[in-house]
């Protein structure tokens, strides 16, 4: 085992400086592709292994043993430092590809280039991933049902959670919405991909209406929810507007100033 995690670190490192060969090279979602892999598989795979191997230690190689919520107090300790180092080779990664980017071109749209980034590559990483993430959960109780008994006040009391998580749901994917792309459009198409596999699922194992399916229930009411709110928030004119009353107002400028840049391009 010691053998396995010494090899894990020695061949991120070999592959990385085998990898620095392309650097500028090429491309990944608008990364330079060594940038990319560094943050997107090396560093990665180096997370999982600083977890794995001070767990391996901690729990099998000291004596007297550590207790449970010892091991999981400095795992956390560990992980966060370990994410705090992530998110600068990240920070790192992303400035380097836009140092290539001008390198090459002085010239280069560095203002399009960061509103890829903000608008379409992590937003959509972050709503739809957690679409993705809720929905897992949600069908997954169906198979591993819980020992929870509700009663009916608090069995109700989910659907009203739902219906809230659901709202907010479609408002923080409103408020990041310039109204000048197509972001709109796919997070839609996302709504409604995720409420017909709720749907799916429902008719193909027809889950209890009981607290043991309590995450289903949440998942689906927030999908039945957001679905609701994509169809006809935008068609009455009073709710759209209290929803603009929270959006961010700097989105009209910058997509301003790029249609702008643009033009002048052209």
């Amino acid at each position: 085992m010691i053998i396995f995690f010494t090899l894990i670190p020695l061949l991120a490192l070999v592959s990385g400086l085998l990898l620095y060969r392309h650097d500028g090279k090429r491309e990944i979602l608008r990364f330079d592709v060594v940038q990319f892999v560094y943050s997107f598989v090396i560093a990665p795979v180096m997370f999982i292994w600083i977890k794995s191997f001070f767990y391996f230690v901690l729990s099998k190689e000291i004596q007297p043993p550590l207790s449970p919520n010892n091991l999981f107090v400095i795992d956390t300790v560990i992980s966060t430092f370990a994410l705090i180092l992530y998110a600068f080779v990240v920070i790192h990664s992303l400035t380097t590809s836009f140092n290539r980017k001008m390198y090459k071109d002085p010239l280069h749209d560095l203002f399009a280039h960061t509103e890829y980034f903000h608008l379409w590559f992590s937003h959509l990483t972050m709503y739809i991933g957690y679409m993705v993430l809720l929905t897992v959960l949600g069908i997954g109780n169906i198979f591993f049902p819980f020992s929870i008994v509700l009663t009916k006040l608090q069995f109700y009391g989910l659907f009203f959670f739902s219906a809230m998580l659901g709202t907010v749901q479609f408002m923080v994917v409103w408020l990041s919405n310039p109204d000048k792309e197509n972001f709109m459009r796919i997070m839609k198409l996302a709504f409604a991909f995720f409420f017909m596999l709720h749907v799916g699922a429902y008719f193909l194992y027809s889950p209890e209406f009981t607290g043991r399916m309590s995450v289903f229930w949440v998942s689906f009411g927030a999908s039945i929810t957001s679905v609701a709110y994509a169809l006809f928030a935008v068609r009455f004119e009073a709710l759209k507007n209290i929803f603009d009353k929270f959006k961010h107002p700097q989105w009209d400028f910058k997509y301003e100033v790029l249609h702008k840049t643009r033009q002048e391009k052209k």
